[in-house]
């Protein structure tokens, strides 16, 4: 048995010792005494190894950890043991083990956080030094310890006014008065993410507040209509794919991006599209959005590679790739599963299974859950140069909204959660100085988004609330339900009176509308919403 396995089982039967018995809200009693302690023996164990010829070390540009690590030293001729030494602080551990490549679980536990200075010496059999000692810093985290702060249970509450703010700031308004893209917000100028994800904002109001249904649903069929009329024509290679990015006046600040993607485009983000054109066919039943986002899927079969994957960037016009790299294919897999399980829309079944062939072979096996974001270049990163918890997270969605899951993909979800808690979960952080910003000490509990943008971002943290959901949900682990609530319940905190969900979390100016990706505020949306179905 994996040892993910042994951990769930092992969660499992503490949720059974805790004496699980709900509150009146519905919410299993959470007993912090036992879940820090499970914490802090998880602690011990390294996410995802790596195996030297096997499995590669994916933590080679990682700058923190939260879970003991295992790093990928070489090997030393001559060698008949390696010795670790760890210096913190004013503390130094040490420990002996047969490989250069063995975890740091003997002395993590005792290990002070903040700066660790690691050396690892080979030694012969006469504990001679054999060799120069190899080394690395890094920085240990602080391990998830709660209670947390909670400021508000009123998570649906919370949802909705975050509905809210989008539809009465310029965000909303500027549809609804013109039903054309206005570059005044300027995340406008990103079609496929912004444009579908106020779609998405305006059809849950509509749903959750009858007074705003009828401007609601007006402003997602304004947006839903230019994105329609900005997709590429039927008889074009990326047919009904609707831009990543678009130009116009009021984009200038967003220059540098659209420049260096003239005629280019993600092609993951129709999807984007697609599921916004769903909701919006789901509030009208209007079958035209339910067509047009059928036809996206169609131009996704149709372009996938023999071998399973399709390209991250490709040319707009052409369909050619403009970078080898491929793009993760699990927000294209939730729209095929998302047809067949809702609408009983067949025929993805050949797709499917060759994505997913090509995801287990790939970032599930090696965690090389490279960044792709559309203001970020990729072109030129190593491998595992820019990790990102967001394509980790999104593996989880797919995996584990299955109907039913199998076992292994249950244990890679849940190894998968652990990783996005070790790289870019702050529960209460000494990062000051790598964060650059003291008031991030104010907002903690956190995640941030990449290794290139380490600030603490709502649609990070909602998505990693989201992942450890999705591990209660199928192992009954409260640790899972008590890591999820903590990160919720930031979002809550840092919601404002007219229910702006700040993108950086401690961007505090309420009436400031043009630094909110409306996209990570539906992210927000969605997280709040599941958890209150789950708290009730």
């Amino acid at each position: 048995m994996k040892k993910s396995s042994l951990v769930i089982l092992f969660a499992s039967a503490l949720v059974c010792l805790a004496g699980c018995k709900p509150k009146s809200s519905g919410m299993p009693f959470l007993d912090y005494e036992i879940l820090n302690e499970q914490a802090a023996r998880e602690y011990l164990n390294p996410v995802h190894p790596g195996v030297r010829g096997e499995t590669p070390f994916w933590n080679k540009f990682a700058f923190k950890f939260t879970y003991a690590p295992a790093f990928d030293f070489d090997d030393v001729d001559g060698a008949a043991a390696y010795v670790f030494s760890a210096t913190g602080g004013d503390t130094t551990l040490f420990f002996t083990s047969d490989t250069p490549r063995a975890a740091l679980s003997p002395i993590w536990g005792e290990l002070p956080f903040g700066k660790i200075d690691l050396s690892v010496q080979a030694i012969g059999a006469e504990k001679e030094p054999v060799g120069e000692p190899q080394s690395r810093s890094f920085t240990k985290d602080y391990p998830f310890i709660g209670p947390y702060e909670s400021v508000s249970d009123d998570y649906m509450g919370a949802a909705v006014r975050a509905a809210e703010f989008i539809h009465n700031s310029p965000i909303g308004q500027l549809w609804l008065k013109t039903g054309e893209p206005d570059l005044g917000y300027r995340f406008n100028s990103y079609p496929c993410k912004i444009w579908s994800a106020t779609v998405q904002c305006e059809c849950f109001l509509a749903a959750n507040k009858p007074e705003y249904k009828d401007e609601a649903l007006k402003v997602a069929r304004n947006a839903a209509a230019a994105l329609m009329k900005y997709s590429r024509p039927a008889d074009e290679p990326l047919a009904y794919f609707p831009p990543t990015y678009f130009r116009g006046p009021g984009s200038e600040s967003l220059s540098g991006v659209l420049d260096r993607n003239q005629e280019t485009t993600m092609f993951v983000e129709a999807v984007c599209a697609a599921k916004a054109l769903l909701d919006l066919y789901d509030a009208t039943k209007d079958k035209k959005y339910f067509d047009f986002a059928c036809h996206i899927a169609e131009t996704y079969r149709a372009l996938q590679g023999a071998d399973g994957f399709w390209p991250m960037k490709v040319n707009y016009f052409t369909g050619e790739p403009t970078i080898p790299a491929p793009c993760m294919p699990t927000t294209i897999l939730q729209l095929a599963q998302r047809l067949k399980d809702q609408y009983g829309v067949k025929g993805y079944e050949d797709m499917v299974a060759k994505s997913e062939a090509w995801l287990w072979a790939n970032p599930i096996a090696t965690f090389n859950f490279n960044g792709q974001f559309e203001d970020v270049e990729v072109e030129g990163h190593e491998p595992f140069q820019d990790l990102t918890n967001c394509v980790a997270v999104d593996c989880i969605d797919y995996l584990l909204a299955k109907p039913k899951p199998s076992q292994a993909e249950i244990d890679a979800c849940f190894e998968m959660a652990r990783f996005t808690e070790d790289q870019f979960t702050l529960w209460g952080s000494p990062l000051d100085v790598a964060f650059g910003e003291e008031s991030v000490q104010e907002v903690v509990p956190f995640v941030y988004e990449q290794f290139v943008f380490q600030v603490p971002v709502d649609h990070s943290t909602a998505g990693v609330a989201m992942a450890w959901m999705r591990i209660y949900e199928h192992t009954g682990d409260l640790l899972a339900l008590a890591k999820a609530k903590t990160l919720v319940d930031s979002l809550v905190k840092v919601q404002q009176e007219n229910g702006r969900i700040p993108t950086v979390m401690y961007n505090e100016d309420p009436e400031n509308h043009n630094d909110i990706w409306s996209n990570c505020t539906w992210q927000s949306i969605v997280a709040l919403t599941r958890f209150a179905a789950i708290a009730k």
